[in-house]
């Protein structure tokens, strides 16, 4: 008799109403990327090796302990993907061409982690990117999205949003160099793994899940202290929009994130659940890596989240059906703060894009060029004004309406 053939320890089959649940986090996923003017792409499963040790890190956790690599027939050093940015900034680098990249994508990563309730060897993670953005309204807007999509699988008010500035390489770098001189004083008290990352990479013993290693860095000087007034700056502009469009969260000054490719923006959705498994979503901004991976100098920022924790979460509502599509045009990006236009139009059942551009006339030409249904414009005059311009592009009709006054459902149909 012949045995049975079981399941590879760490992986699962989605059935029943997991399945359903992982269906419909992804039909709501597919649905706000769509509103938000996002792209899907699909990327291979298997990578080169040195793509994630030359962009998540050599000393980082997940190329060190809990890659699949194997070497091919060709003797090619090859891996199952671990997270899936990495291979979106492989690709950004040989195909961006100018403006922004809104890239989205879901599937299968490998990690060779020790299984445990939500967290697998193979597990589906949703992720989206922004690439070719300096703005800090890009942070705003994947964290924006991020928690727009958690509220629309009901779990709002079930998670925290934790966010912090890790400044620009130059402050990392400024950071590390203290925190060295720090750690080497007590390098004897760290653990094995923390000593060997105080040579290679400092920066990541922050990481370390080493009761004594905690409380040594609890002690350590803080990044938040080596920050430029660039960062503060950006920190600061990331901050007010979420305020000002009702996104709640908590700063939190340890956060770091486990990837070297981060800068600026790091943030993450937590649940309440007092455990350690609660990160439900994260993600920050990643201006160095396809500069890490290739010769060059592209910015991004994006966020990734783990399905089979969600699925835990979630109950199954019914979707969303897009219907009119509507271009957000203003001139000055605090225009964006000050009319709270994300808040009033993502409340519609519409697709939607915003656009900055001094240059109005640029910006009919782009909503004619792509389609849109509306514009609403804010320029300098309707700024000044407390108004805003909607004009149906297909009708060629518009009108300006007091800000105060404005209800898109209206005017919109």
């Amino acid at each position: 008799m012949k045995n049975n053939i079981n399941l590879v320890k760490g992986t699962h089959d989605l059935v029943g109403l997991d399945l359903e649940k992982y269906n419909y986090i992804l039909e709501n996923f597919k649905n706000i990327c769509n509103q938000f003017s996002f792209k899907e792409i699909i990327t291979p499963i298997i990578e080169q090796e040195e793509l994630f040790v030359r962009g998540v890190g050599e000393m980082t956790d997940i190329v060190s302990k809990e890659m699949y690599t194997f070497i091919d027939q060709g003797e090619k050093k090859i891996c199952l993907r671990p997270e899936a940015t990495s291979g979106i900034a492989r690709f950004s680098a040989s195909n961006y061409e100018s403006g922004l990249m809104k890239l989205f994508t879901y599937g299968p990563m490998f990690r060779r982690e020790r299984p445990q309730k939500g967290r697998y060897r193979q597990f589906n993670q949703l992720n989206i990117e922004i690439i070719g953005d300096e703005s800090f309204y890009s942070d705003f807007e994947v964290i924006y999205i991020a928690n727009n999509l958690l509220d629309s699988i009901g779990l709002k008010n079930k998670f925290k949003l934790l966010i912090n500035s890790i400044g620009t390489k130059e402050d990392q770098m400024n950071y590390s160099k203290a925190l060295y001189e720090f750690l080497k004083l007590k390098k004897d008290q760290l653990s094995e793994v923390s000593q060997q990352r105080l040579e290679k990479n400092t920066l990541r013993i922050l990481d370390s899940k080493d009761p004594n290693d905690q409380l040594i860095i609890s002690t350590a000087p803080k990044l938040k202290e080596f920050l430029s007034n660039k960062s503060l700056n950006f920190y600061r502009g990331v901050k007010d929009l979420l305020s000002s469009h009702g996104v709640e969260f908590i700063e939190d000054h340890l956060l770091v994130r486990g990837l070297d490719y981060y800068s600026h923006t790091a943030f993450e959705f937590q649940t309440f659940e007092d455990k350690r498994q609660n990160t439900i979503l994260a993600g920050g901004r990643y201006d160095e890596l396809i500069s890490s991976i290739s010769s060059r100098d592209i910015p991004g920022i994006g966020w990734a989240a783990g399905i089979e924790r969600l699925i835990d979460l979630v109950s199954i509502p019914e979707k969303p059906i897009i219907k009119k599509s509507i271009l957000i045009a203003v001139q000055n990006l605090s225009y964006i703060s000050e009319y709270k236009l994300i808040n009033i139009v993502s409340k519609l059942d519409v697709q939607f894009e915003v656009k900055f551009n001094n240059n109005i006339k640029k910006l009919f030409t782009y909503a004619d060029k792509n389609n849109y249904d509306y514009i609403a414009l804010v320029g300098e005059e309707e700024f000044s004004s407390s108004s805003i311009v909607i004009k149906n592009l297909k009708l060629k009709e518009q009108k300006k309406i007091l800000i105060k006054d404005l209800d898109l459902s209206n005017e919109i149909r």
